[in-house]
């Protein structure tokens, strides 16, 4: 019942931050690991927030059977957080209303909308249950100008005269200075290759569920210290799918002449061009090595042993990729980090050094900071609610697509 108090309340707390925060927003069991920058795959004090990042931790921990409050974060790139929460309804929508606005508010820059969750058991046998969603608006040239005319477009006919002004395409300007000589052929030639600039403009969407994964995780007793090993096999289905937002074909109305008005009448569509469905699997394998009379422990975790197929899904991470931690606790209360992950280069990134530090103040409360490559990170415990907050998120060594 705490859990479940918890969890609502978190949810509540969120939508509260969300409105004046234009950063990246976590919470539950993913925003412990949020909070140290990303880092933690050599710690493994609490199996049910850091199973997400290596899948020995649970040994670790002493493989006590755990539930893992369900971790969501919200990611975005080229938008702040407030505008996608703007733009919610229009994003999932679908409408070619809801598309155009979408392509008037993101098209100065291609953006994308990451949403991610993982919630299950964690214990030396383990059970989680994984998502994550990506939508991407990728404008094409002078989207902004678009949108605005597509909208225009949609109350019925419009003086394109009107719009030269706003409207800076070579092809938009030329059907305006063609109509206004008297030559109409030239007119509607240069129109059509607008409508044909004007269908650069895409919205995507790329989703992966883990559906399960499955976890275990052992530890043997050696001579200079303990070693922990853990792999976790997860059944993939993804889906990638594309909408082309452009005029309807045979809708365009001849461009018409009265007086200064240059008339013309478009209708939009959004068509769906691409759709992928895919079923694979996939595997990682860590380890956790602690030596005896030291006060820290080592981790390494190598994502995609056994690589999934992910087809055409835009923006997978599916290379084998290996990554190195170093995790302590120096002090009574006190928790420190620091991982290098992809230190082999994998999926054309380079590596990159993540490290956070917690301070456990009381029993029900702790603060967090970090570095997870590209911005600080920040979270904090609240009676048992995990809270991170980041201008850029570290992408969680378990996920799929990159955000």
């Amino acid at each position: 019942m705490k859990t479940v108090i918890a969890t609502l309340f978190a949810i509540a707390l969120l939508m509260v931050v969300s409105t004046a925060y234009a950063g990246d927003i976590n919470f539950g069991s993913t925003a412990r690991s949020i909070g140290f920058g990303g880092a933690g795959l050599a710690l493994g004090d609490d199996s049910a927030t850091t199973a997400v990042l290596n899948p020995a931790s649970s040994a670790v921990s002493g493989a006590k059977f755990k539930f893992i409050v369900p971790g969501i974060d919200f990611s975005s790139t080229g938008a702040s957080f407030g505008d996608i929460l703007d733009a919610h309804d229009k994003i999932t929508g679908g409408s070619v209303t809801g598309a155009l606005d979408l392509i008037n508010t993101f098209g100065k820059h291609p953006t994308t909308m990451g949403l991610s969750l993982v919630t299950g058991f964690a214990g030396k046998f383990g059970l989680t249950f994984e998502a994550e969603a990506r939508r991407s608006v990728i404008p094409g040239a002078a989207a902004g100008e678009w949108a605005g005319a597509g909208q225009a477009f949609r109350s019925g006919t419009v003086n394109l005269a009107t719009l030269t002004s706003s409207i800076t395409n070579a092809n938009f300007q030329s059907t305006v200075s063609s109509a206004l000589a008297g030559n109409t052929a030239a007119a509607n030639t240069s129109f059509g290759l607008y409508l044909n600039d004007l269908s650069q403009n895409f919205v995507g969407t790329n989703t992966s569920f883990v559906l399960p994964a499955i976890h275990y995780s052992a530890g043997v007793q050696t001579e200079k210290g303990n070693l922990y090993v853990g792999t976790n096999l997860k059944f993939l289905q993804t889906e990638a799918r594309q909408w082309q937002i452009t005029a309807t074909p045979g809708s365009a109305s001849p461009i018409t002449v009265a007086g200064g008005a240059v008339n013309a009448d478009v209708d939009y569509a959004a068509v769906e061009v691409s759709k992928t469905k895919k079923n694979t699997i996939k595997a990682d394998v860590g380890a956790i090595y602690k030596p005896n009379d030291s006060i820290w422990q080592y981790g390494i975790v190598v994502n995609n042993l056994v690589k999934p197929e992910t087809g055409s899904l835009a923006a997978a991470q599916s290379d084998a990729m290996v990554s190195v931690g170093i995790a302590s606790h120096p002090l009574p209360g006190m928790t420190v980090a620091a991982d290098i992950v992809n230190i082999t280069g994998a999926n054309d990134e380079k590596a990159s050094v993540r490290m956070g530090g917690e301070w456990r103040f009381t029993k029900f409360f702790a603060a967090r900071a970090g570095y997870g490559g590209k911005s600080f990170t920040y979270g904090v415990d609240l009676f048992g609610l995990n809270l991170a907050f980041a201008g850029k998120t570290p992408k969680l060594l378990t996920q799929v697509l990159r955000f």
